[in-house]
């Protein structure tokens, strides 16, 4: 228990400076006099090197198992990054801290993602409580990040950023190296071409891909909606940060658990359809605290989970951090063209007009999704779902192979 304790915290402190960057720091650039372009760029930089890195990062712990010293050198990463953001004031600064931050920090999901749920049989409910952890990181730095951002210096807020990134280092320096190893598979994996070869893991690589365009195009400049368009404080951006992270937490826990039960494909799914229907009220209401209770809607955790899981049922153990930093290379990239795309219609008209965009990706998603996903008929399960004590009594679980696709 202790164990499992050190890890979820550590993986909380992980991604909680993210919240800042994503939540916050679009409104810092814009006090800067930064274009939507390119605060856009806070997104897309990473998101570039995080298609290229993320999978190296998998393939490396693959190969080697050492996820305790991939963690600890991003963790160091973000310590530098984030105590260098008080001595900058130009937002191109500001854009290349974050891009050098991420060459590192696109670690975080592979490594993680995979340490769950090689000791799980169950993938869904290993997913879920891995993104649990991460949810909670992000909800607690945006809510104490609102309130010092409101009422302090924006200096405070990045001052908490390197706080967590301190705290994770030493969580990391300090744990058992056991802890924080994969044990190594003597499977032999498939490699990177290998797996982009079989449709199934294209087919959900690309619709991953297109949930994040419609996700992170408009959704990216929201916290700036926010206060600029509809004239909210900043500490509402926060608690708004803080609530849609909440509920998330609260869906990961739940969703895991569904994904194992009535299948992936549904799941992913119904997270498409939210999002078409979230767009579809969020053009036609400009009430803030309307507006503000349908962004805080847990609609991200259903296809996250989803397309996590999959790529866990699709992989085999010799491969799994390969295979999870191909989907979090897939995400990312989503993540990184829709605000690239949602800036420069921004610019150009208004970022109202950027809704539009964000529904029509929507829905092109969910019809795709219908028609490309494929299930394997074995993952989902449907005896209950056993307490975290029996999970810790389990066997390693087998070796379940990944078949290529005709």
């Amino acid at each position: 228990m202790k164990e499992r304790f050190r890890v979820q915290l550590s993986t909380a402190l992980a991604f909680g400076p993210t919240g800042i960057i994503w939540a916050f720091l679009p409104i810092h650039l814009r006090s800067l006099g930064a274009s939507y372009f390119l605060i856009s760029l806070i997104s897309l930089i990473p998101a570039i090197e995080t298609v290229a890195f993320s999978p190296l990062w998998g393939g490396i712990l693959d190969r080697t198992g050492k996820g305790h010293n991939i963690l600890f050198l991003s963790f160091l990463a973000q310590v530098v990054g984030f105590s260098m953001f008080p001595i900058l004031n130009n937002p191109v600064g500001f854009v290349i801290d974050v891009s050098l931050i991420s060459l590192f920090s696109s670690s975080f999901i592979p490594v993680y993602a995979a340490m769950a749920t090689v000791d799980s049989p169950q993938y869904g409910r290993a997913i879920g409580r891995f993104w649990v952890s991460a949810s909670l990181g992000y909800a607690s730095i945006t809510l104490l990040g609102g309130i010092l951002y409101q009422y302090f210096p924006v200096d405070f807020l990045f001052i908490l950023g390197t706080a967590y990134a301190v705290a994770g280092c030493l969580i990391i320096f300090f744990a058992p190296r056991s802890e924080l190893t994969l044990r190594r598979s003597a499977e032999h994996p498939r490699g990177y071409w290998g797996l982009l070869r079989q449709r199934k893991i294209a087919m959900l690589c690309l619709l991953s891909v297109g949930v994040l365009v419609s996700a992170s195009a408009f959704n990216n400049f929201f916290t700036v909606y926010l206060v600029n368009v509809l004239n909210g404080t900043r500490l509402t951006a926060g608690l708004a940060a803080t609530a849609t992270t909440v509920l998330g937490a609260l869906a990961y826990r739940y969703l895991g658990p569904l994904n194992d039960k009535i299948g992936r494909k549904p799941v992913f799914i119904f997270g498409a359809a939210g999002y078409a229907a979230y767009y579809t009220v969020l053009y036609f209401v400009t009430n803030i605290f309307v507006v503000t209770v349908l962004w805080v809607l847990p609609i991200y955790p259903l296809a996250q989970s989803a397309s996590a899981t999959l790529m866990s049922d699709y992989t085999s153990v010799a491969d799994r951090g390969k295979g999870l930093g191909l989907l979090e290379s897939a995400l990312s990239l989503g993540g990184g063209l829709g605000p690239l795309a949602g800036g420069l219609i921004a610019d150009a008209a208004q970022l109202q007009t950027v809704i539009l965009f964000s529904l029509s990706i929507a829905l092109a998603t969910l019809f795709s999704s219908q028609l490309l996903i494929r299930e394997n008929p074995e993952a989902t399960v449907v005896e209950a779902i056993p307490t975290g004590s029996q999970l810790d009594r389990l066997a390693y679980p087998p070796y379940r192979s990944a078949s290529c696709d005709p």
